[in-house]
């Protein structure tokens, strides 16, 4: 098998792209779905107490109880003492999230983003080599 090199790889990279693209938006689809279908439903108003790594929310459950939680999304936009709202599972209060775009769907938008941004450039790059296949023959 000979190796395919310069102008002609084109069509060969587009394909990886456009595969790396589908995957990654399948993925963000499966991380989209695990979060609309999570167990948390409750909602809480919550206070940023500490931060340590990244935010670490206090609020009281609907049963009176006091939780907190780290959540993973590290942002500048989120100060000490600011009141947040917070999704939490009621069967298990640790398992909670800032409930927004930034707490609850920042993963899944970013993989949609880049790996949209991935399956355009493959488009673009198959269709390219499409239309320079007949000048490299």
């Amino acid at each position: 098998m000979a190796r395919v090199t310069g102008v002609r790889a084109i069509p060969t990279v587009g394909l990886v792209f456009v595969c790396l693209g589908l995957l990654g938006l399948i993925a963000a689809g499966v991380l989209g779905l695990l979060e609309m279908n999570s167990s948390r439903q409750a909602k809480a108003n919550g206070v940023i107490v500490d931060f340590a790594v990244g935010p670490v929310v206090e609020y009281t459950t609907g049963q009176g109880t006091t939780a907190q939680f780290r959540s993973g999304v590290r942002s500048t936009s989120f100060a000490l003492g600011q009141r947040v709202p917070v999704a939490y599972d009621p069967a298990d209060p640790a398992d909670a999230a800032i409930d927004g775009f930034v707490g609850r769907w920042f993963l899944p938008g970013l993989f949609a983003m880049l790996f949209g941004i991935f399956l355009g450039i493959g488009i673009v790059l198959v269709l390219l080599g499409r239309m320079l296949r007949p000048r490299l023959a």
